[in-house]
């Protein structure tokens, strides 16, 4: 849980998290969609959000995906307030 006081940064931020969809992954966006954030998420996993991801009752990106791809990688931060790298 994010204390109030830093929750309020991420209300309306575009935050990038790497391996979203894995175990912390998970909960750190639960976290950021919470607060309001506008997340993207990009993983190898294969994933249909509405169907794998347990809060889809919020607005999430998913983008299939290998980050070593250096354009790749430039796309998907370019324009990002936050980026949490949690692939592993």
């Amino acid at each position: 849980m994010l204390d109030n006081t830093i929750r309020y940064q991420f209300e309306g931020a575009k935050v990038l998290v790497t391996g979203g969809t894995g175990m912390i992954g998970r909960q750190v966006v639960k976290v950021l969609c919470e607060s309001g954030a506008k997340v993207k998420i990009v993983s190898l996993d294969r994933c249909n959000i509405d169907k794998d991801l347990h809060y889809t009752f919020y607005p999430l990106e998913y983008i299939y995906g290998d980050l070593s791809n250096l354009s790749l990688c430039k796309k998907v931060t370019k324009d990002m307030d936050f980026v949490f790298h949690l692939e592993g």
